[in-house]
């Protein structure tokens, strides 16, 4: 049996809907990019939502609103998809790592905590690099696999030091704290939809914000520039082409009409997991959100490091989709010693890396092709 490691859930609904935007013949900012915007802020909360290109598009604008460049500092997750550390790089500025909360895989409050008091100090209200004289401008956690970090604490650190948190929750829709949805978290937040995610748009990603100014500037900064009030080809600001297309806001607004069966179907399928590598000796089940609802994203398992690497070449071998899940971003080769980083710098995050499998699925997983895994799994054991 071939079992794949993920895929999108795609309906008739959703190939109506793109249909229709390809025989109306407006294939960019049309009505379902502001009809895909509206769902998004009614399901999260937030007051407004700018639909973009990419996740990595969202931060990044999110980073420039708030001046990030040359000089800054902006704290941020070493476990994590790469592309929330390449944004601050691309705004000019150093990504400044933490280690994580072994119970949760996310930034830890204490670790930044730690962080700021052993290598910043306050001068004219800004916290100063010993070393660089960097400025930290602001605290960038990743809500990973859908599991969000301590954002009680995260905020009483922003608000103390005067420094802004973008929420990178690209990994996290459905999930929430304490009842507040993920993505309504700091002042800006950031959605993404690639195929392997809880809604699927192909490419695309959603910024969201309470703040006006924000939505203002990352609703032009997405459309080269250009305000709402600016005439036809006048600029207010030297911009991006950051547009989703309306073929990708139609899959959207699909998606987010089914939302609510995507992810019942997604936690089914991570119970199901679960309740049985209970049973298993050295297998760990995946973590699930401590704070409240788990909007699932991949479904990780955690095994003893030394048998990793042998297991996920058994589980290839059997067909099976299956990926180490993440490699630690500062032990990367675009990263690594050209920026300073070496192995064991922040021992939580390599360790957690070193043992994690993120196995098939996805909402339309089968119960026959978990069981597939699920046996190979009990035969490499033996």
């Amino acid at each position: 049996m071939k079992v794949k490691l993920s895929g999108a859930s795609i309906t008739n609904k959703e190939k109506k809907y793109v249909m229709d935007v390809l025989n109306s013949g407006i294939l960019s900012i049309g009505k379902y990019t502001e009809k895909f915007e509206n769902k998004m802020k009614e399901f999260t909360g937030r007051k407004y939502a700018v639909a973009v290109s990419s996740g990595t598009a969202g931060l990044f604008l999110l980073l420039k609103y708030f001046g990030i460049g040359s000089n800054d500092d902006v704290i941020t997750s070493p476990f994590s998809f790469v592309a929330s550390s390449n944004v601050i790089v691309h705004a000019g500025a150093n990504p400044v790592f933490c280690d994580i909360d072994s119970t949760t895989m996310c930034i830890s409050a204490e670790s930044i905590v730690s962080k700021i008091e052993e290598e910043y100090y306050i001068k004219e209200g800004k916290l100063l690099n010993r070393q660089t004289g960097n400025v930290l401008k602001g605290i960038l956690p990743v809500d990973i696999f859908g599991i969000m970090p301590d954002y009680t604490m995260l905020n009483k650190i922003a608000k103390k030091y005067k420094i802004f948190i973008i929420e990178d929750s690209c990994e996290a829709l459905g999930s929430d704290f304490n009842g507040k949805k993920a993505g309504s978290f700091g002042s800006g937040s950031v959605l993404a939809f690639y195929p392997n995610k809880q809604i699927a748009t192909g490419e695309g990603g959603m910024v969201l914000t309470d703040d006006k100014k924000i939505y203002e500037y990352v609703k032009a900064m997405r459309n080269q520039g250009r305000r709402d009030m600016d005439l036809w080809l006048d600029h207010s600001y030297i911009g991006y082409n950051f547009r989703i297309d309306e073929m990708s806001s139609a899959l959207g607004c699909a998606q987010m009409e089914r939302i609510d069966g995507l992810l019942k179907a997604r936690e089914k399928a991570a119970a199901y997991y679960t309740g049985k590598f209970r049973e298993f000796d050295g297998i760990m089940p995946a973590f699930e959100n401590k704070y409240g609802n788990t909007g699932w994203f991949v479904y990780v398992i955690s095994v003893d490091s030394n048998l990793r690497n042998r297991m996920m070449n058994y589980l290839i071998d059997k067909g099976i989709g299956v990926r180490p899940y993440f490699t630690p971003i500062h032990l990367q080769p675009c990263y690594g010693e050209k920026l300073g980083f070496t192995k064991g710098m922040f021992p939580i995050c390599e360790e957690t890396a070193s043992r994690t499998i993120a196995l098939p699925f996805y909402s339309e997983i089968r119960r026959k092709e978990q069981d597939y895994v699920i046996k190979c799994i009990k035969e490499f054991l033996k």
